[in-house]
């Protein structure tokens, strides 16, 4: 009698252990949890190398100041990957002043070209001036670690003008 009720403690016990996965993912919540609120918005993408070192780009806006000085503050980070730890670290991180230097109330980012070139990225920085009702866009390329530059918006193709709709003229015979 003694050994069922082991066994029925022992299966109960080990039913309400809790499985890895829920830890790994009240870790990620914990994660999450802890980003502030000032951080608004964050891309990641591309690739650079650089000696034996190699990784990728993070770009993250953050919404900070007081009442008077209150705005969009974007930074560009450059994250390395290691063989022996799968979770990344940071390599180097400055903050985009010509980008900041602007005030700007508010912005998003977003990659473009992403798998074109090794060791660069662009990062798309758009922001509405509300004030001055128009759209803000800027470019900044991320190169080596640390490294980046303000660089103009790609040239817009021209539209290729529609194709006239063929005629049916009749024909006199």
């Amino acid at each position: 009698m003694l050994k069922p009720m082991l066994r029925a403690a022992a299966l109960l016990a080990v039913a309400l252990i809790p499985p890895a996965s829920a830890s790994a993912a009240d870790d990620d919540a914990k994660v999450v949890e802890s980003l502030p609120p000032e951080v608004a918005d964050v891309v990641t993408g591309g690739s650079w190398s650089e000696g034996k070192q190699g990784g990728f780009y993070r770009a993250i806006v953050i919404m900070s100041g007081s009442e008077q000085s209150f705005g969009a503050h974007v930074y560009l980070q450059w994250l390395v990957l290691s063989e022996t730890d799968p979770v990344p670290k940071i390599v180097a991180t400055v903050p985009l002043k010509e980008v900041n230097d602007q005030k700007l109330g508010n912005a998003s980012i977003e990659i473009e070209g992403e798998e074109s070139k090794d060791n660069e990225i662009t990062i798309i920085v758009s922001s509405y001036d509300f004030d001055a009702d128009k759209d803000i866009s800027l470019y900044v390329k991320g190169t080596a670690p640390g490294k980046y530059a303000m660089s103009k918006a790609p040239a817009k193709t021209p539209a290729a003008a529609p194709a006239a709709a063929p005629t049916n003229v009749p024909k006199d015979d």
